[in-house]
């Protein structure tokens, strides 16, 4: 284990492994790179083999509701952690065949640790991502009377499922495509940029 310590005073402020750091600058560097989907599985599989200490989303105690908390997420971990939750809310309801009408309630804190105290990073963040680097955008929905949290519809999560799907299907088919062009005519084509130089 190593130990962070916390500024200038010199107090200890949190334990983290080997695998923690290096599975976090990982997903950072890959985040920062563009390369989300990448992140995400790295993220997902650090989760599963307990690399890093957070969780996936848990229902409320009425089962109505899925909870997200990205306490102490940075982020790009954040970044990871809320399209890995999309994916398993969708996944999850139509294995159990149910009407999608449970909503994600994203934690994202309210700021008490941040930098400079109470003015949050991650909700602002959350909000920004999934409205600009989402497609299609998902809205949020402040919660009455806490505001380190966003409530996120369900009908948003699956359209933005849906279209992950339809671009991942369209990016096979082109391959698909590309990939059932004679060798034989590959090699003439390479043939004749050959005699052309």
């Amino acid at each position: 284990k190593i130990v962070v310590m916390k500024g200038s005073s010199g107090e200890e402020e949190e334990e983290s492994t080997y695998e923690e750091i290096i599975h976090i600058g990982g997903i950072t560097h890959l985040h920062k790179n563009t390369l989300y989907e990448d992140a995400d599985e790295l993220y997902l599989r650090a989760i599963n083999e307990k690399h890093l200490a957070f969780s996936m989303p848990v229902a409320d105690d009425d089962n109505k509701r899925r909870k997200l908390d990205l306490h102490s997420m940075n982020i790009a971990i954040a970044h990871s952690a809320v399209r890995t939750a999309f994916q398993q809310q969708v996944t999850s309801q139509q294995q159990q065949n149910e009407n999608n009408t449970n909503d994600l309630i994203i934690i994202t804190g309210r700021g008490m640790n941040s930098f400079y105290r109470m003015r949050p990073v991650l909700r602002p963040e959350i909000q920004r991502m999934l409205m600009e680097e989402f497609y299609p955008p998902i809205s949020t929905t402040s919660i009455p009377g806490n505001m380190g949290a966003l409530r996120v519809p369900s009908n948003d999560i699956e359209a933005w499922v849906v279209h992950q799907r339809q671009q991942r299907d369209i990016q096979m088919l082109s391959l698909a495509e590309s990939l059932k062009t004679p060798l034989s005519l590959t090699a003439k084509a390479l043939k004749k940029m050959n005699n052309d130089k």
